[in-house]
């Protein structure tokens, strides 16, 4: 599963915004991602989605997000 499919399936259902840390936990053991840090890459897949308009997440605060709902489905 890739890091964008991990975060939409981790969120899907909330419909409360979710923290970084939040997210961050329930993504990373659904994802492929191994090394040293893998919370950074999820942080970082989270702010580029949110400049997008037709991206994966909305930013509601610092550090606090949501899905987007005009958003494309992530695909592998």
């Amino acid at each position: 599963m890739t890091t964008k499919q991990a975060i939409e399936k981790a969120m899907t259902g909330n419909r409360n915004p979710m923290t970084f840390a939040e997210i961050a936990e329930a993504a990373i053991p659904l994802s492929n991602l191994r090394g040293a840090t893998p919370k950074q890459v999820i942080y970082s897949v989270l702010y580029s989605e949110n400049k997008r308009p037709d991206g994966l997440v909305i930013r509601v605060e610092a550090g606090t997000f949501k899905l987007n709902p005009r958003r494309r489905k992530a695909v592998a």
